[in-house]
């Protein structure tokens, strides 16, 4: 038996949203991909500079074909186009304009914990992309190893304003209605004993 692997996502540059993207996949940040080194997801920005980049980054991982993120893309904007041969899929990642200011990546990791349904729209669309991802990188096959590996799931976040796990800080006092109610001495006086026992 073999379990799935968490990825290891890696950037071309800076700034392209690598680590929001580890966290919302529960993947493991590879910060920026050096020649030579290996990564199941590059991201890159969608310009022509990122992608030449990230064409000569993928080219030096012997044989290797990562997924390719173009990350940041905003709607309907077309991306320029991929060298062809390098990736073994390319997906764009729309931006989220809620996680500019605010906590991104605990956000991300709570995407696909909720039914697309209930996402807000803009977050719909990147956990549309992160499906994408997924299913990429299951058909390469690559991420099937030993059942000894496991993989390690992180805690829930919350995923915007007014949806909170429920925290030891924030759960109500235990009431004494809440407590098993326990017999009184009269009550197990009176019980009858069955011959025999102790």
């Amino acid at each position: 038996m073999t379990h799935v692997r968490r990825p290891v996502i890696s950037g071309v540059t800076r700034g392209s949203g690598t680590s929001t993207l580890a966290a919302a996949l529960h993947a493991v940040d590879g910060g920026l991909l050096v020649p030579g080194a290996a990564a199941d997801v590059l991201v890159c920005r969608s310009d022509a500079q990122s992608l030449w980049q990230a064409a000569f980054l993928a080219r030096g991982a012997s044989g290797h074909r990562p997924v390719l993120v173009l990350g940041g893309t905003a709607p309907g904007v077309p991306a320029p186009p991929v060298p062809a041969g390098h990736f073994g899929a390319v997906v764009a990642l729309p931006h989220v304009r809620r996680w500019s200011t605010g906590d991104a990546r605990g956000e991300a990791a709570a995407v696909l914990a909720y039914a697309p349904e209930r996402l807000p729209q803009d977050v719909r669309a990147y956990a549309g992309a992160l499906h994408r991802i997924v299913s990429a990188l299951i058909a390469s096959g690559r991420l099937q190893r030993p059942a000894a590996h496991r993989i390690s799931r992180p805690a829930a976040a919350s995923l915007w304003r007014g949806l909170r796990p429920v925290s030891p800080a924030n759960r109500r006092p235990a009431l004494a209605s809440d407590r098993p109610t326990e017999p009184d001495d009269e009550t197990i006086e009176g019980e009858p004993v069955a011959a025999g026992a102790r």
